[in-house]
């Protein structure tokens, strides 16, 4: 019952920060990150997922002194970076402070092997955590050089009449300038906001784990630079209008496409790999 009021509280603690996140008022509505929605039933869907392991664990006494202490010294910084940031309006620091919230309150109230069974669900809430406008500045210009460079060479290749200054790339008669949106950050976010949880959930070794995790990258990036090429192309030969129409409406499929089918291609590639090896176990001896 105790509990259930503490979880009762927390929750009217950051009800209005959801509404405001959701609402549109945060960073991310600047660069119109559509993922954030999805996170928060996700996150309380890997929970559900691990009902039985839960279970289990919540009968296993755990009241090391070491773990209380370090439960509350989390729990009381995140309230303090809640009540700092709230008071200030740094979305950043408020959203936050949910993180070492839940990882106290988690770790107080059950105990440490509840906290590690519920570690990455709780961590997935960074992906609403919105960046300083400074970082996702100095991050995104040098990805823009980098997509719009990339795309003027591949094009070059193929011998469109395409030259590049600085940020605008000239392609025939038509210009087309690498905006924010054509860095691939927010589709690197988002992809890995989507791939995460499949990557967490699947069976598998760590190793592949964390190598399908680092693939998101250079997957997310390559789609980014697919849809750019696409969209020079299609400005090419129907026009600004044509290739605008494109990017609102169609260069998100691209992205997603090729990183799903990357990872499934490198996940195929690694079950065959290792599909021949024996596992190696542990011998018990009694």
């Amino acid at each position: 019952m105790i509990n259930s009021l503490i979880w009762l509280l927390t929750v009217v603690m950051y009800l209005p920060s959801f509404i405001i996140l959701y609402s549109g008022r945060t960073n991310w509505a600047l660069e119109d990150y559509s993922h954030i929605y999805f996170i928060l039933p996700i996150s309380l869907f890997l929970v559900w997922q691990k009902r039985e392991v839960l279970k289990s664990l919540f009968q296993k006494e755990d009241d090391s002194a070491v773990r209380v202490f370090l439960s509350f010294i989390f729990l009381l910084g995140g309230i303090l970076l809640f009540i700092f940031g709230w008071r200030n309006a740094y979305d950043l620091i408020y959203i936050f402070s949910l993180i070492p919230v839940l990882f106290g309150l988690t770790g107080y109230l059950y105990g440490s092997k509840v906290l590690k069974a519920l570690s990455f669900p709780i961590l997935y809430f960074l992906f609403l955590v919105p960046p300083p406008p400074a970082i996702l500045d100095s991050v995104t210009l040098p990805m823009r050089y980098g997509v719009s460079f990339a795309a003027e060479k591949i094009l070059s290749l193929f011998t469109y009449p395409v030259t590049r200054e600085g940020l605008l790339l000239s392609i025939g008669y038509s210009e087309i300038f690498m905006a924010p949106a054509c860095s691939g950050f927010r589709s690197l976010v988002t992809m890995s906001a989507l791939s995460l949880p499949y990557i967490y959930l699947i069976k598998g070794r760590l190793l592949n784990k964390a190598i399908l995790a680092i693939s998101v990258i250079p997957l997310a990036l390559i789609g980014n630079l697919i849809r750019v090429i696409t969209i020079s192309l299609i400005t090419f030969y129907f026009g600004t209008e044509a290739g605008q129409g494109f990017l609102h409406n169609f260069s998100g499929i691209l992205i997603f496409m090729v990183t799903i089918l990357g990872l499934t291609g490198i996940e195929s590639l690694m079950d065959r790999f290792t599909s021949g090896k024996p596992e190696i176990t542990e011998a018990k001896y009694e």
